[in-house]
């Protein structure tokens, strides 16, 4: 990652933190530079991303102020379960973008039950709030999707499927990965290339333990909470207490 895109990283957490609240004005180019240890070429490169971003204003003469509070950011929670991950995507806008229309199979990154004979493709970009968060590209068994070519284009698809009465989901799987944003990514979420990124890699089987979905996205790291119920299965136990005669 460019040293600029580092820095503005480390100023981007300081204000998560609340360290450099909204309405503050940060620190000066002087004392940036004795805390970073760069060159003032490099903190001005550093401003500007966060400036484009809305996060900062600079006005000449008078300093550089925090205009965007980031610390209520993180406001997607990773599902953990089927019903979870239906009631998170029910209400998303979406952005279909072009793919070449043509038979696409799985490769064998994600091995979770039988392979369709075939997939239908869809590549997007989910809205919440008008605001990008997250890029996925989906494949749906292409029977499936003939039932209402329409509905799974414009719609989000895992409600759908789980309406569907004659399809039962019988197991899910889905794998998460740091890692960081290419040019193309960047650009559907608005966010800086190298900018860090959830990858996440989602599978569902039908009652015939096919994989009838599969979907790769990427979320915005920022935006990215897990939270985990580390005992899902253990039940409350009440100590027996001796009645004294």
């Amino acid at each position: 990652m460019p040293l600029y895109l580092q820095v503005a990283a480390l100023m981007r957490k300081k204000i998560q933190n609340q360290q450099w609240r909204v309405g503050e004005q940060i620190p000066t180019l002087d004392e940036l530079e004795e805390e970073y240890k760069v060159s003032r070429i490099t903190l001005r490169a550093s401003l500007d991303r966060l400036e484009e971003q809305g996060i900062i204003r600079r006005t000449r003469g008078l300093g550089t102020f925090v205009v965007k509070d980031l610390s209520e950011e993180r406001w997607f929670k990773l599902p953990n379960n089927f019903e979870e991950l239906v009631s998170t995507v029910a209400d998303l806008k979406i952005r279909l973008l072009h793919l070449d229309p043509e038979e696409h199979v799985i490769g064998p990154a994600f091995e979770f039950g039988k392979l369709a004979k075939s997939y239908h493709r869809m590549r997007r970009v989910h809205y919440h709030k008008d605001v990008p968060y997250c890029l996925i590209d989906i494949y749906l068994e292409k029977s499936i999707y003939k039932r209402d070519p329409e509905g799974f284009s414009s719609a989000t698809v895992i409600p759908a499927l789980a309406s569907m009465e004659d399809v039962e989901i019988t197991a899910g799987k889905q794998i998460m990965r740091v890692t960081i944003s290419d040019e193309e990514t960047a650009g559907h979420l608005n966010i800086g290339i190298g900018d860090p990124v959830a990858d996440v890699c989602r599978g569902l089987l039908d009652q015939d333990g096919m994989l009838i979905y599969y979907a790769r996205i990427q979320y915005p790291a920022q935006m990215i909470e897990i939270e985990t119920d580390l005992f899902p299965q253990k039940k409350t136990v009440r100590k027996k207490t001796r009645s004294r005669d």
